[in-house]
C-alpha cells in the first residue's frame, strides 16, 4: 500500500466487481448509482486516490486470491483495494444487519414488513460481523490515507466506521454520506438497544455527514438530539463529547448527456417502438423499480386496478409496463415481497387482460426504452433517499409524459412542483386519483409541466454533488464551517 493517499473512498461495493468466465476473469462496473457518482473522481484524482470495497462474491474473492486487483488501477487509473471478508462474516453483515435492519430503520418498513423486533441471531451478528466489518475498513483506510488527506466513507452499510478510524486517527478529516432515506426517530429506535447510540455515535465520528435532502438531515438531527448531543439546527451542528460534526444536504444528479446518448442506441430503441407499437390507442404508464418493499410497487398496481375498474374509457387501451427487478432474493422479506407484486399484476390482469406488462430482469436498455415513450410516470415510493428515475424519466422521455411522484421520494424536493403529487403514497385511493388526473390533463399543461421536469432534472451537472462535498471538506480541513448553507 502506498504511504499516503490524498482522498480515500470507502465502500461496500466498488467500482468494478469481477466475473469469472471460461476465458478467465472480466471486471463489470459496480451495481448502483454510487459507482457512476465516484468514479469519475477518482479517475480525475487519479494516483491520488484509493477506493477500499469488500469483496462481495465468490468472484471477488477468487480475483483477489489471484492478485487481479493489483491491475485495476491501469485499468481505471487509481488504486483499488478489496478486503477478503469470508462468506458467513459478510452475509450477516450485508444481509442480516445492513439490509435487514438499517435498511428496515433507514425506510420506516417495521409496520410495512410487520417485523416487532429481532432474535439473538440479528443481535449477535452486529458485533460479529458488521461492528467487525466496520472496524476492518477503519483500519485498512488509516493504512493508505495521509494525515492532511480527505476520507469520504459510503452508506448505511458503514456508519460506525467513521467513529472507528476517528479512535486510530484522531485529527483525519472524514466525512460520511447516506445514500439511503434517514427516516427519524421513530425508524432508528425499533432497532435493539443500544444500537442506535451506537449508529449516531459511530456517524458522528465523522466531520461533515452527507443527505441527499433537507428531510433525511433533519431525521438524522432528531436521532443525534435523542442521544443527547447538542444540535445547533440553524447551523446543521452537531456537538457530541469533543466532537463537532457539520450535517448537510447533496442532492445526488443524474448525467442527462449520458442518458440521452444510451436511450437513443439501437437496443433502447427497438424497445420503445415495442412499447409504442402495444399502445397506439391508450396511454402508457411505466414504473421502474428494484423490487422493493420501500418502493411501495404493490399499491402502484392496486392503484392502477382501481383506475381501470371505474373508467372504462381509459380501461379498454390503457397499458402499464412496469420493468421491476429482483433485489435482495436471499431475504425472506423480499421474496414475500417478489410474490405479492406478481399477485397484485395477477389480480388486474384477470379483470384486464392485456393491462399490465410486468419485466422482472435487469435490462438498462429496455428501462430506457419504456422511459423514453411514456405518458405517465409513476414514482411512489414510502421512503426513498433520492430515487434517480423520477430525474432520469423527464431527461429522456420524447412524449411531454408526466411524472405521479409521492412525497416519501427524495427527488420530491426538487421534482415536486412540477408532478401530480401523491400526499400519502399509503393511500391507494389517492394514487389512483393522482394517475386519473394525470391521463385526463390537458395538452398545453401537460407540455409544461414535462418542460419544468426536464429543467428541475438537469438543473446542475452531475461533479456538483462530489464537488460541492470536497469543497466543505477542505473549508473543514482549514478550520472553517463549510461552503454550503445549512438546510
Amino acid at each position: 500500500m502506498d504511504e499516503g493517499t490524498g482522498v480515500v473512498i470507502a465502500s461496500n461495493r466498488g467500482p468494478v466487481s469481477f466475473v469469472k468466465g471460461p476465458d478467465g476473469f472480466s471486471t463489470t462496473r459496480g451495481a448502483g448509482g454510487l459507482a457512476g457518482a465516484l468514479d469519475p473522481v477518482a479517475r480525475q484524482l487519479g494516483h491520488d486516490a484509493v477506493w477500499i470495497s469488500a469483496t462481495t462474491s465468490d468472484d471477488d474473492r477468487d480475483a483477489l486470491h489471484a492478485g487481479l486487483c493489483d491491475g485495476l488501477e491501469r485499468e481505471l487509473g487509481y488504486a483499488v483495494y478489496m478486503l477478503d471478508i469470508d462468506k458467513e462474516t459478510y452475509k450477516k453483515y450485508y444481509d442480516t444487519v445492513s439490509n435487514r435492519m438499517l435498511w428496515f430503520a433507514n425506510h420506516c418498513l417495521w409496520d410495512e414488513l410487520g417485523i416487532d423486533g429481532f432474535g439473538e441471531e440479528e443481535i449477535a451478528a452486529w458485533d460479529a460481523a458488521y461492528e467487525q466489518v466496520n472496524r476492518r475498513f477503519a483500519a485498512a483506510v488509516s493504512e493508505v490515507a495521509s494525515p492532511g488527506g480527505l476520507v469520504l466513507f459510503q452508506d448505511y452499510h458503514l456508519y460506525t466506521a467513521p467513529g472507528h478510524l476517528r479512535s486510530i486517527r484522531p485529527d483525519q478529516v472524514i466525512f460520511h454520506f447516506t445514500h439511503s432515506s434517514f427516516c427519524s426517530v421513530e425508524g432508528l429506535d425499533r432497532l435493539p438497544k443500544p444500537l442506535p447510540k451506537r449508529v449516531i455515535e459511530g456517524m458522528l465520528g465523522a466531520d461533515l455527514l452527507g443527505f441527499h435532502v433537507a428531510q433525511w438531515v433533519h431525521g438524522f438531527l432528531d436521532c443525534a438530539e435523542r442521544i443527547g448531543a447538542r444540535v445547533d439546527r440553524a447551523r446543521g451542528r452537531v456537538d457530541h463529547g469533543d466532537r463537532t460534526t457539520w450535517v448537510r444536504e447533496y442532492p445526488i444528479q443524474v448525467d442527462a448527456g449520458f442518458l440521452r446518448q444510451r436511450s437513443r442506441q439501437v437496443h433502447a430503441t427497438e424497445w420503445a417502438n415495442r412499447f409504442l407499437d402495444r399502445t397506439r390507442k391508450g396511454p402508457l404508464l411505466v414504473r421502474a423499480d428494484r423490487s422493493e418493499p420501500s418502493k411501495n410497487i404493490v399499491r402502484g398496481f392496486e392503484a392502477f386496478g382501481m383506475l381501470l375498474d371505474r373508467r372504462p374509457d381509459i380501461a379498454k387501451d390503457a397499458r402499464f409496463v412496469a420493468c421491476v427487478y429482483p433485489s435482495r432474493q436471499s431475504m425472506p422479506e423480499y421474496q414475500r415481497y417478489t410474490r405479492s407484486i406478481k399477485e397484485a399484476v395477477a389480480s388486474v390482469v384477470a379483470r384486464h387482460p392485456g393491462s399490465i406488462e410486468l419485466f422482472m430482469e435487469d435490462d438498462f436498455d429496455r428501462t430506457l426504452g419504456a422511459l423514453r415513450v411514456y405518458d405517465v410516470l409513476l414514482v411512489n415510493p414510502i421512503m426513498d433517499g433520492m430515487n434517480l428515475v423520477a430525474k432520469e424519466g423527464p431527461i429522456v422521455n420524447e412524449r411531454d409524459g408526466l411524472l405521479v411522484l409521492s412525497t416519501g421520494a427524495g427527488s420530491f424536493e426538487e421534482m415536486g412542483d412540477a408532478s401530480i403529487q401523491i400526499e400519502d403514497p399509503l393511500d391507494v385511493t389517492a394514487t389512483a386519483a393522482a394517475l386519473e388526473r394525470a391521463l385526463d390533463m390537458e395538452a398545453d399543461e401537460r407540455s409544461k409541466r414535462a418542460e419544468a421536469l426536464r429543467r428541475s432534472a438537469q438543473a446542475r451537472e452531475p461533479a456538483w454533488w462530489i464537488d460541492t462535498q470536497l469543497a466543505d471538506l477542505e473549508a473543514i480541513a482549514a478550520g472553517d464551517e463549510p461552503l454550503t448553507p445549512p438546510c
